[in-house]
């Protein structure tokens, strides 16, 4: 039987006194307001993010209202709350899950937890996603799209700061070599891998400038949720930059927002530089310190790595939370579980 709750307010009504009068004041009367909220039954099914395992045992906590779950993943409770309440899903070996409950949303909520195992390693998921724990996850929620410049970009004079930047460079005649375009595209055609499924096959464009265009430092004439891709030959930049051997994503990883990566000549022959620099549009990142587990992400001048197993596991739970959440497992604040 449902349970309804209720608060009873008492507000004080006073009558005001006009000027000269002479009858009596009139006695204060009180009259009561109803406030009611009605119990939500929640329910559904815990299981491991990793493996899809049910987990028995958990504890599923809203507002004050707890459930253990049974052997089969499953559990039930009614709560009388309102507004958005607390939530938190909770076994032992696992991370707790948490994140707050809509009132008025969904009634079935299933929560994935992320294993202490299983080969999910927290550290390696913060150093990939969370600038080693430093912020919040920060990927796009929707898919941008990717625009191929197909002629070559010379940088006709730098800057004189720690990232050997180039401060205007121009569009020439020459036309970027089919092994980039190829490794661009086939760079993509891994998103599936790296999002759980979530991303794949991205609109994928190409645009010709005319020569003699410039290009200016920071703003790459690149449209909004667009990341546009550019091939720096031999000549200033690519001499300043471990002779054409690096490559630079710039820009912010959301679809709302423009996004620029420029290859050096050799970076640019190389496949897994190229998904390297087209992984950072996903959200995928490589602060300071050494990842704990092989990464695209790693040190690709140093021998690097395609993308790994580690790679694909992490990205896929990165894809499976809201943008935004935080160490070990808690979404941002607004943020709803239903």
């Amino acid at each position: 039987m449902n349970r309804v709750a209720k608060c009873v307010i008492f507000v004080v009504i006073t009558a005001g006194c006009g000027g000269g009068g002479s009858s009596a004041p009139t006695a204060p009367t009180a009259t009561a307001t109803t406030t009611t909220v009605t119990p939500v039954t929640f329910s559904g099914t815990v299981t491991n993010i990793v493996t899809g395992d049910r987990v028995g045992g958990a504890t599923v906590t809203i507002g004050d209202a707890t459930a253990i779950t049974s052997s089969d993943g499953t559990y039930s409770l009614t709560v009388s709350d309102s507004g958005q309440p607390s939530f938190t899903a909770a076994a032992t070996s696992y991370y707790t899950r948490e994140s707050t409950v809509s009132m008025t949303g969904a009634t079935t909520i299933n929560p994935e937890i992320i294993p202490r195992s299983d080969g999910f390693d927290l550290t390696f998921f913060d150093w990939l996603f969370r600038e080693n724990g430093a912020r919040g996850t920060v990927r796009p929620t929707i898919i941008p799209g990717y625009e191929i410049w197909t002629r070559q970009i010379q940088c006709r004079s730098m800057i004189d700061d720690e990232y050997k930047s180039c401060g205007r460079a121009e569009v020439i005649a020459d036309d970027i070599p089919a092994h980039y375009e190829e490794n661009i595209r086939n760079g993509l055609t891994q998103f599936g891998r790296m999002t759980g499924g979530v991303f794949t096959n991205p609109r994928v464009t190409t645009k010709t400038h005319p020569v003699g265009t410039d290009i200016p430092p920071n703003d790459w004439l690149t449209a909004n949720g667009v990341v546009s891709l550019s091939y720096m030959p031999r000549g200033l930049w690519s001499d300043a930059n471990n002779d054409g051997n690096d490559a630079f994503y710039s820009g912010e990883r959301r679809a709302d927002k423009p996004a620029h990566i420029q290859c050096g000549w050799r970076a640019a022959a190389d496949l897994v530089i190229v998904t390297h620099e087209l992984a950072h549009s996903l959200g995928f990142s490589h602060p300071s310190g050494t990842p704990t587990q092989e990464s695209i992400m790693g040190d690709y001048q140093g021998g690097g790595y395609g993308i790994s197993a580690a790679d694909e596991l992490h990205g896929r739970i990165l894809y499976k939370r809201p943008n935004g959440s935080l160490t070990p497992d808690r979404d941002p604040s607004g943020v709803t579980i239903n």
